[in-house]
């Protein structure tokens, strides 16, 4: 049996791989995608959540470009396993924190904020306006949430009270919006 892995793009690990998820409903961000991150954002002594995880690739690409800590989220128990081989295989486990939980609860419920929050939940389940809701939770006054969504999914602007967009890019089928929290006057 071939492992499948991936390969990060940017920053002082690229070139390194990684396990992937071994479940057919796991989608990976792209390559493409994961280099325009790395040259739009400054990770540099952030510290920075991967929300619906997967297999943890954009969060290495953050913790590769310099972020002090990532923590991963993921509900699903082959996606955990995988961050924490891939951790290990990184030499990255000192950087890195793994939380087993629904993205909405753990946006709901997690006491402190991150400087950058990434989130690529599946496409087509309905959660992506559940987590844009929640977003703000985790946030302070400085913090980016970077949301990469299918086109059929864009929030609606009904559910952008505590945060604002301010940036779009497309990948055909895919977007990645960006967002920073709304001060309130």
């Amino acid at each position: 049996m071939v492992r499948k892995m991936l390969t990060i793009e940017s920053g002082f690990l690229r070139g390194k791989r990684i396990d992937i998820v071994n479940d057919s409903r796991t989608r990976y961000t792209s390559a493409i995608v994961r280099r325009s991150l790395a040259n739009m954002v400054d990770f540099e002594n952030k510290v920075c959540a991967d929300v619906c995880c997967g297999s943890g690739i954009v969060g290495f690409e953050m913790i590769s470009n310099g972020a002090m800590h990532v923590t991963f989220v993921d509900t699903s128990n082959l996606s955990v396993a995988a961050v924490k081989r891939n951790s290990k295989s990184l030499s990255v486990e000192n950087q890195v924190s793994i939380v087993k939980n629904d993205a909405r609860k753990f946006l709901e419920l997690y006491n402190g904020t991150f400087d950058i929050i990434y989130s690529d939940p599946p496409y087509e389940l309905g959660i992506v306006d559940e987590i844009v809701k929640r977003v703000h939770n985790v946030m302070n006054e400085n913090s980016i949430f970077i949301l990469q969504c299918s086109k059929r999914e864009k929030p609606s602007e009904n559910t952008l009270k505590s945060i604002k967009i301010t940036k779009e890019r497309d990948y055909g089928d895919t977007f990645l919006l960006f967002f920073e929290k709304t001060l309130k006057v």
